[in-house]
């Protein structure tokens, strides 16, 4: 799933152009609503949770239970047919700041929309690494996390490993582009 830009109609239709064409998302569009579910599942495994038990009463009918949730993901994170393709050439998910009248209200914000990215980071590499993104040395980390040097060191080696970065500035890119710390 690449080079894919969404935008929704006026009825609140889910439009996708890619490399096909234009077409309107509907419920028959199995295989690209279960490779949706699958990323959805593997990055934003919080908002999947959360689509779920809103389309709870929806189950029985899988193939629409489904497609209301990728309808739902699509529409709280993207909208707007822009220069920026939301899913890029390497299958990144490139998510807009969407206009929505329940901003402030609903039980899904910052669950659904602006989800949290599952870097399949441990809880210590996501720690060490808030640190070096608010802008602290590794030794000022060991000291606040009572580490040696050495700890702190691998805990950033092995979180570019995991989100295959090689610097500070790209690790902090990735979390920026994956809203990795809801900052």
């Amino acid at each position: 799933m690449k080079n894919i830009e969404f935008y929704i109609t006026p009825t609140g239709g889910v439009m996708i152009h890619d490399e096909s064409g234009v077409r309107l998302l509907k419920e028959c569009d199995r295989k690209f609503i279960s490779v949706m579910i699958e990323k959805i599942g593997e990055f934003y495994p919080e908002a999947l949770i959360k689509l779920s038990q809103v389309y709870d009463n929806k189950r029985a009918n899988i193939p629409h239970y489904e497609y209301c949730i990728v309808s739902r993901f699509i529409r709280c994170n993207w909208g707007r047919f822009d220069n920026t393709m939301d899913i890029d050439q390497f299958g990144n998910l490139n998510f807009e700041e969407v206009e929505c009248p329940l901003r402030g209200e609903c039980p899904c914000e910052d669950v659904v929309c602006r989800p949290k990215f599952n870097s399949h980071l441990s809880e210590r590499e996501i720690e060490v690494m808030q640190y070096y993104y608010s802008g602290k040395h590794a030794e000022e980390i060991a000291d606040s996390l009572c580490l040696s040097i050495h700890t702190v060191r691998t805990h950033k080696r092995n979180a570019f490993n995991r989100t295959k970065t090689n610097s500070i500035s790209q690790f902090m890119a990735f979390a920026n582009k994956n809203n990795l710390f809801n900052i």
